[in-house]
């Protein structure tokens, strides 16, 4: 029996049915019992009116051990009767508890809101994932190499900007916090790399370091007769290295070469003339410790010991050679007229009576970084035709023919030489016919 059923009963008793409650006839005692009263008085079959007072039973406790309350609406039953007005004990009322009205119900459309809710987000979650890995793992890149330059002073936030602007990555804060995991920034080192669309954020990392990077190379060909100044000026221009960096490398850096001795330390012209001129390969955003050392190894390699024995005979230094070649090499108009200039300038040394070389290209060479006119009276150390003897140093890159006429030069008689029409020169052992050649149409000065 339910307890709904089981509280009915123990208060109106055992014989009492709910035909004899719905009696009109049956009258009712004069006082009617107050709430929180002790007794209550229901009908009854005894002789005593119709009604019996009884003590109110206790209300059933709920599933959680309290007192239930009763309200209006536990009353709230609707009960079926027979044709005869008699109550139909077998009505479903008597075998199911009573129960509270729902204000609302959600039903079966609420079930498939919910539904719908969690497959949407769980569809939306499973996209982001799927872009975000496609994006990690390079699964949608294309077959498409991209040069990528890392600065010499840089930052995990602009490293990411570049990848994203070329291509490489479409989610920055993606690829930020993979390089914190990774810790990127340890690893990342400067130069210009060859990274293709395809690589996962791994492999953009793996890409830009030195050991397991594919850097991308440039061929740069120094002339012959460049000075420094011209040479740092072409490997800054075709992005080998910034002109700054290479100033400051050839001024103060210790290379380990003989003909670099330590007292040039800090000597702003100290390679020059050492820079052989040539065609190197050289990795863009290089550093410039490894360029002026790519070339510093083959001026030594190209200047043999035979040249160092050669210079030794003649009775001049390996720099003092240098300083020669470098004259002709600015003079020359073609290969065969380097060792008749050569001789000229030996002559010249060798003779009292020619204390200053009068060479124009090394006055041009002092003006060339002050935007001075040209003149014979320059103030410098580089002026032939003030300062006696050899410049203070080597004016230009001198090529190996140079060099081979700096150390094999002619057995001439000549001390003059002049510019004709054609580009080469005229060679003179007097000054009165160098005098008239240079006032004839011949002359191409």
């Amino acid at each position: 029996m339910s307890d709904d059923k089981q509280f009915w009963k123990d208060l109106m008793g055992d014989d009492f049915t709910l035909s004899d409650f719905m009696d009109p006839e049956r009258k009712r005692p004069e006082e009617t019992p107050q709430p929180g009263g002790d007794e209550f008085s229901v009908p009854s079959s005894e002789e005593n009116g119709g009604w019996r007072d009884v003590a109110l039973p206790e209300r059933p406790a709920d599933t959680a051990g309290e007192s239930a309350e009763v309200s209006e609406s536990d009353f709230d039953v609707q009960i079926d009767y027979d044709d005869d007005g008699e109550l139909d004990e077998t009505d479903e009322y008597y075998e199911k508890p009573i129960h509270l009205n729902r204000e609302r119900r959600t039903g079966c459309l609420g079930g498939i809101l919910y539904f719908a809710f969690i497959v949407g987000v769980s569809f939306l979650l499973a996209c982001g994932g799927w872009l975000a890995a496609m994006d990690v793992l390079g699964l949608d890149g294309k077959d498409v190499s991209v040069e990528m330059t890392v600065p010499e002073e840089y930052t995990i936030d602009e490293i990411a900007d570049t990848l994203h602007e070329s291509g490489l990555i479409k989610y920055k804060s993606l690829f930020k916090l993979y390089a914190g995991i990774s810790k990127a920034d340890k690893k990342i080192t400067p130069g210009t790399y060859e990274l293709r669309m395809d690589y996962d954020y791994r492999a953009l990392v793996h890409g830009m370091t030195a050991s397991g990077g594919t850097r991308v190379e440039i061929d740069v060909t120094i002339p012959e007769g460049f000075t420094l100044q011209q040479i740092m000026a072409l490997l800054d221009k075709d992005g080998v290295c910034t002109a700054e960096n290479l100033a400051n490398i050839a001024a103060n850096y210790d290379f380990d070469y003989d003909f670099l001795g330590d007292e040039t330390l800090g000597e702003a012209k100290r390679l020059e003339g050492y820079l052989f001129p040539d065609t190197y390969t050289f990795y863009v955003g290089d550093t410039a410790e490894r360029v002026f050392n790519k070339m510093l190894v083959n001026y030594s390699q190209k200047f043999t010991d035979d040249f160092r024995a050669r210079a030794e005979e003649l009775g001049y230094s390996e720099r003092e050679i240098v300083i020669i070649a470098s004259m002709i090499e600015r003079e020359a108009g073609s290969d065969a007229e380097r060792p008749d200039i050569a001789s000229v300038i030996y002559n010249r040394l060798k003779s009292s009576q020619f204390p200053h070389l009068q060479i124009d290209a090394t006055i041009y060479y002092a003006i060339a970084e002050t935007g001075e006119e040209f003149s014979t009276d320059v103030d410098s150390p580089y002026n032939t035709y003030q300062c006696e003897g050899l410049p203070a140093g080597p004016i230009s890159s001198p090529g190996l023919e140079s060099i081979r006429a700096a150390l094999y030069p002619s057995k001439t008689n000549y001390y003059y030489y002049a510019l004709n029409r054609n580009g080469t020169h005229d060679f003179f052992e007097s000054k009165s016919a160098f005098e008239a050649f240079i006032n004839s149409d011949q002359y191409g000065g």
